[in-house]
């Protein structure tokens, strides 16, 4: 099968998104009113120059700057990743050794290995007790659960007091601030870089992403480095999605969401769903007496696609609703009434005993949600190896195992 007729299958289903990207299969938000394929231009008189705005694009990075007042910001297309990548390698010129602290995703640590750089990985406990002198703290606030840290704006606040830099990676959290209802935004700290993936969290397209950058000398060297990293044929559909998702951001009202949010968890845990909340209101993780992947086998037979499942359970990423969308939530609770048990019958086809005690000679990560588990120069134990067993009973995707498997031979 071609993947032009994979999608087409997937849209005939009809299936339903608890998943990124925020705009819910083109059904949050107004995507379809703002663009049409005559958008995809390239940069002609007239359209700008992302790599150096001076006229409309310049505007609509001032747009968005007004989101994070004290910030510059500037429009990406190759999403978050580019953000993380140039804003380690900007950081680099200025500091020693970075310190990393909680889920750090996979880009973080591929920009420190090209880059060269030596890093730190400190527990809670020394987050207030560390000596962040000509160092940058990098940190994921809310994590890919939608929990966030706690006291971020005294952390950066000590951080600083010290002479050191704070990255937050905000992949996750682009609505954050949204209304009064939603948890504080990580702008909010005053941290020295924040990215911000647009595309998970609101409506716009994928690979949309906004990077804040607090200091100008900082920024202009984060541009320095987005203008290595990044295409230089960038896509409009994504600029013209970035405008659209902070208009949406900018006017949107809570009311609906909080009133269909109330009324799924009331119904998953009519059908034996256990619901835990996170401390963002959009992120659900589900579990039942049949386990989370019976539960995610089940909701997929009903053509409901959550965000990822893990032995904690399946993540529901949950839309932003607002008044004339086009979810099909009624469809929802109906699909939801109707689950029943998917017996499917699991195998793990790959030995990786021999690795018990072998070093790691490239990352294990386990895609969703890109944390590695193992890292390369670490040494696999039996707990790593139960964990990995595990995930490949449940068909994960497990990126890097391969080619530790083959690499022992």
């Amino acid at each position: 099968m071609t993947l032009i007729e994979r999608l087409k299958e997937f849209t005939s289903n009809e299936s339903i998104s608890m998943h990124v990207p925020g705009h819910k299969n083109n059904t949050i938000g107004d995507l379809s009113d703002l663009l049409t394929f005559n958008f995809d231009m390239t940069e002609i008189k007239g359209l700008d120059n992302l790599h150096d705005p001076v006229e409309v694009l310049k505007d609509l990075n001032g747009f968005l700057s007004n989101k994070t007042p004290g910030y510059f910001a500037q429009a990406m297309v190759n999403g978050t990743t580019n953000g993380i990548l140039s804003a380690i390698f900007a950081l680099s010129k200025e500091c020693q050794t970075f310190v990393l602290y909680g889920d750090i995703h996979k880009s973080i640590y591929h920009a420190l290995d090209l880059v060269s750089a030596s890093y730190e990985i400190i527990t809670k406990e020394e987050l207030f007790n560390y000596d962040y002198s000509d160092k940058a703290l990098i940190i994921t606030s809310p994590n890919y659960e939608g929990n966030i840290l706690e006291n971020i704006s005294s952390l950066v606040s000590y951080v600083h007091d010290r002479n050191g830099y704070v990255l937050v990676d905000s992949a996750h959290g682009a609505h954050l601030s949204i209304t009064e209802n939603f948890p504080e935004a990580a702008y909010l700290s005053k941290a020295d870089i924040i990215v911000e993936s647009y595309h998970k969290m609101l409506p716009a397209l994928t690979m949309a992403s906004v990077i804040f950058v607090k200091e100008e000398r900082l920024y202009n060297e984060v541009m320095t480095f987005i203008n290595y990293f990044e295409t230089s044929s960038p896509s409009y559909l994504i600029m013209a999605s970035i405008e659209s998702a902070q208009q949406f951001y900018n006017n949107y009202k809570d009311g609906l969401f909080f009133k269909r949010r109330k009324k799924l968890i009331e119904h998953l845990n009519q059908q034996g769903i256990s619901v835990k909340e996170a401390d963002d209101p959009c992120k659900l993780l589900l579990n039942w007496q049949h386990g989370p992947y019976a539960l995610e086998d089940s909701l997929i037979n009903e053509n409901i696609y959550a965000e990822m499942t893990t032995d904690s359970g399946v993540l529901f990423v949950l839309p932003l609703w607002h008044e004339g969308d086009c979810y099909p939530y009624s469809q929802l609770l109906d699909r939801l009434e109707r689950l029943c048990l998917i017996k499917n019958e699991n195998n793990q086809d790959k030995d990786i005993s021999n690795l018990l005690g072998k070093v790691c000679v490239q990352n294990v990560v386990p895609y969703p949600p890109g944390i590695p588990l193992v890292l390369k120069g670490e040494i696999f134990t039996e707990a790593d190896l139960k964990q990995l067993q595990q995930y490949l009973f449940n068909h994960v995707k497990i990126e890097g195992i391969d080619y530790n498997i083959n690499y022992y031979v």
